[in-house]
């Protein structure tokens, strides 16, 4: 072969004879480096493709690429070449395999089309003389400084990227504003015919869809792979006139577009077409998606308003560059080499806000105000180093049982993983490739699959696998375009997962079906403040000679009460298998699998199974007042509904309907049917919300305390995190597997006594363990690592890194002499102090120094407040 691009490149191969053996495997490494440290490169046929084992190969057990890449982690060498003569690659010791990872320079392409500029980096990069000296001196490498510098800047922009997409919605949503063709728009707005939140949320999925397109543009995953001529020439019409590529570019030369015309935003909705309709799409040999983010018309009002040229190129400006701080310069923002879950970057910064819409003498704004949201969820993006340790002490377990099964591959299928408090969907992206790593390398017989066949892998694993619940509506939709991308293949459309991803409060609600069978609650109608004490003492003494009638006669009831819910739920899965076999390869197919769905969750045993559980919970949180005292179901009703013996339409039930919307109840068994009647998750990983216990009713309220200390009796007010560990131990399955995030709490006091203690109690085994460790991020918090699974565990026992015999729920491995308890003698001689809790009533300094003057003995009350304020 003709080495001449690597000789005017200075180097100097080496021809390898043989197969280098490492650990019994062959790493077939064609050439070394002779003059610059020796280091591995890799030479293939042009024949060969990178990222395929050659076919009818016995030489090599995987792809050039894979081959070079495993070799690289296994050995000292931290930098090596491969080609094959068309493309040359520049690959890095890295440890995560499920993605690939290289520079490629496409030399076929610099060549026959003379692109100077190109080969000069290429030579500026490349050049032997940038490469280590030696194998163990990368770090003193020109191309080393040059890859931290590439990682600094990637961190630069995941943090510019929240701003940029701040700013884009504002820029869009004022642009649409001022067009004065957008009357329709307006006049929406001013007889809230549109609301505000539904405005916002249309500007996010217009994001949402802008992000997408911008990232498998740059992917070249528009069109599928091997073109034949006219499918070249129809690509090549589509990037040059249609694509968002061609936009960005304009936004980086809007000197030349004209400002006040609005040409650009109807090209920019001819590109949404082609996602939108296979009508289109085929025009141009694209195949449609046609749902999800580009279901047609979910951009609502915004489909058919006017922009101005100016407007939309400075919001697609604002996604495409970012300007660096120590140059100055303007960079492009490369889409295809940003992790999908950086995105959730864009979600933790829109928390920090909400939408705002006003109209000041005929003129409209919409901006954004700050919100407490985050504050009340505790919400916070999570960065990898934690979520890596997660997956291998929970995931890998189940995935190298499953492996050990005769159809490896519809065993790793069958794994159930969920996040209960999911965001942007980072953690489940993150278990999702390490599953579809294993179904791709089963599936294909390749050790490194190729990047199609991950692809293939990873929706087969979205479609089958994840599951995620989030109380944000904001987050549910971006965890969704996460995965979309994800998966993404060209031809296919996007995949359903409306029943996959779903919004509801994780902690608010029931696990299973059995818990409808307690009735309702004595605690339900325990007087809270804004609550009638009259009416609430009323409703606490019937509802507790119900149920004690109810204990007496319960037998024959009870019989016919689970006969009625087993014929329900038998009906409902019935339903629910009916839509779940639905194939998903064209936009029609998801159509009617969507249509399926709602047939489904409209179908009278999801309703009826769902109205009964919002009416439980509901009691908890109807104010017990005069107006509402028509709306209050207790015990002996709620059991004649559920039987069978009484209608369930009425007033009552409505009522208790409304409140679960607001409050966004979810009941796990029946929102993933097919999850609970397989006894639940094999795994969830997670970094639930942390909110400390006495800012648990100020937040979230008085009702919503309440009955979560109901629902996990016994517990206390304790941080909003320990609810999560005991909801998420009642939805794994027996030898599941609960691997989570905690604030470091979470092993002290009340926390732990109300949290691990009682999953330990209940059998749970905490195998892994980190007590305590600074968030890497910015928020000021230490957090803990924790692994439970639901068995006695045979395993290994790993606490802080280190192999233990045990580890118990105080996080360490000493040998247990029972939890501390209370001294009599010592009664009444400490005082725990006073809990502050919120704002209080605060004074202005010199409010407080006016009241003084008119009397000082009002001074002993304001001082502590002086201090603080001076």
């Amino acid at each position: 072969m003709d080495h001449s691009p690597l000789s005017l490149l200075g180097y100097d191969l080496r021809y390898q004879q043989q197969a280098e053996v490492i650990n019994e495997k062959n790493y077939e490494i064609s050439h070394r480096t002779g003059n610059r440290g020796d280091y591995p490169v890799m030479i293939v046929s042009v024949k060969d493709e990178l990222d395929k084992k050659p076919e009818g190969s016995t030489r090599y057990r995987m792809s050039p690429h894979a081959l070079l890449q495993e070799y690289l982690n296994v050995t000292e060498h931290t930098y090596g070449l491969v080609t094959n003569g068309k493309l040359i690659r520049l690959l890095r010791d890295n440890g995560r395999i499920t993605r690939l990872t290289y520079l490629e320079f496409n030399l076929e392409k610099i060549f026959e089309e003379d692109l100077y500029a190109d080969f000069a980096l290429l030579y500026r990069l490349l050049h032997v003389s940038r490469m280590p000296e030696t194998q163990t001196a990368a770090k003193e490498s020109i191309i080393d400084k040059y890859y931290e510098q590439a990682i600094e800047a990637g961190t630069r922009i995941r943090g510019s990227l929240s701003k940029a997409v701040e700013e884009a919605i504002k820029v869009f949503a004022n642009g649409l504003l001022r067009h004065p063709d957008n009357t329709a728009l307006r006049e929406a707005l001013q007889h809230q015919q549109l609301t505000e939140l539904e405005f916002y949320q249309a500007q996010l999925r217009l994001i949402y869809r802008l992000l997408f397109v911008m990232t498998i543009e740059e992917r070249r995953l528009v069109y599928p792979e091997n073109l034949d001529a006219e499918q070249i020439r129809l690509s090549e019409i589509y990037y040059t006139y249609y694509s968002l590529q061609q936009l960005r570019n304009l936004s980086g030369k809007k000197q030349f577009v004209t400002p006040l015309h609005h040409n650009l935003y109807i090209q920019l909705w001819h590109n949404f077409r082609l996602f939108e309709s296979g009508k289109y799409a085929q025009k141009l040999g694209m195949e449609a998606l046609g749902s999800g983010v580009f279901d047609p018309g979910n951009l609502g009002l915004l489909d058919g308003c006017k922009m101005y040229n100016r407007d939309l190129l400075d919001a697609l400006y604002l996604l495409s560059y970012f300007t660096d701080e120590d140059s100055g310069q303007h960079i492009r923002v490369n889409y295809g080499a940003l992790n999908v879950e950086e995105f959730g970057s864009v979600y933790e910064g829109l928390l920090e806000y909400k939408a705002a819409v006003t109209e000041i003498d005929g003129q409209w704004q919409f901006t954004f105000v700050l919100s407490d949201e985050r504050s009340k969820s505790g919400s916070h993006y999570t960065p990898e180093e934690l979520v890596q340790p997660l997956i291998k002490h929970s995931l890998e377990y189940l995935i190298a049982d499953k492996l050990k099964e005769k159809d490896p591959v519809a065993a790793l299928l069958s794994l159930k993983v969920c996040d209960v408090a999911c965001g942007s969907g980072h953690i489940l992206l993150s278990a999702a490739r390490r599953i579809a790593l294993e179904v791709a390398r089963k599936q294909f017989n390749e050790e490194q699959p190729s990047p199609a066949h991950q692809r293939w892998a990873i929706r087969q694993v979205i479609t089958h696998c994840i599951y995620g619940v989030d109380k944000n509506p904001l987050a549910v939709e971006l965890c969704k375009v996460a995965m979309w991308l994800e998966a993404h293949n060209p031809e296919e459309p996007l995949n359903f997962l409306d029943h996959h991803i779903k919004c509801g409060d994780a902690i608010v609600g029931l696990a299973h079906r059995s818990e409808l069978e307690s009735g309702i609650a004595n605690e339900a109608f325990k007087t809270l403040q804004g609550d009638t004490k009259e009416i609430a003492s009323s409703f606490a003494k019937r509802n507790k000679e119900e149920r004690k009638k109810t204990a007496s006669t319960a037998a024959g009831q009870q019989l016919t009460t689970e006969q009625q819910l087993s014929n329900t739920v038998q009906e409902a899965m019935v339903e629910y298998k009916t839509f779940s076999q639905l194939p998903e390869t064209t936009p029609e197919e998801i159509e009617r699998k969507a249509k399926a769905y709602k047939k489904f969750i409209d179908g009278k045993g999801f309703t009826f199974l769902k109205a009964m559980a919002d009416t439980q919970v509901a009691q908890f949180f109807i104010p017990k007042t005069e107006a509402n005292k028509d709306y209050l179901m207790t015990d002996a009703d709620f059991r004649l509904i559920l039987s069978g013996y009484k209608g369930w339409q009425d007033r009552k039930v409505a009522k208790a309907t409304a409140v679960a919307l607001e409050q966004r109840f979810f009941h796990w068994f029946i929102e993933f049917p097919e999850v609970f009647s397989e006894g639940g998750f094999d795994c969830d990983l997670g970094n639930p919300p942390f909110l400390g216990g006495q800012k648990l009713s100020g937040s979230l309220g008085d009702p919503y305390l309440e009955y979560i200390k109901y629902q996990f009796a016994p517990i206390g007010a304790v941080d909003l995190v320990t609810y999560f560990f005991r909801r998420i131990y009642t939805i794994i399955k027996q030898c599941g597997f609960q691997s989570l995030i905690s604030t470091n709490t979470i092993a002290q006091g009340k926390a732990r006594e109300d949290g691990l203690d009682i999953i330990v109690q209940q059998g749970g085994t905490i195998n892994h363990a980190v007590k305590s460790m600074k968030w890497p991020g910015i928020a000021a918090v230490d957090v803990a690592l924790i692994t439970i699974t639901k068995q006695a565990w045979k395993g290994n026992f790993i606490l802080s890194g280190k192999e233990v015999q045990t580890i118990t729920p105080y996080l360490d491995d000493a040998e247990s002499l029972g939890n501390p308890f209370v001294l009599k003698q010592n009664e009444n001689k400490s005082f725990q102090g006073s809990i502050v809790l919120g704002k209080g009533f605060v004074l202005e300094p010199y409010e407080a120094e006016a009241i003084i003057k008119k009397d000082q003995k009002i001074r002993k009350f304001c001082f502590l407040t002086l201090m603080v304020m001076i």
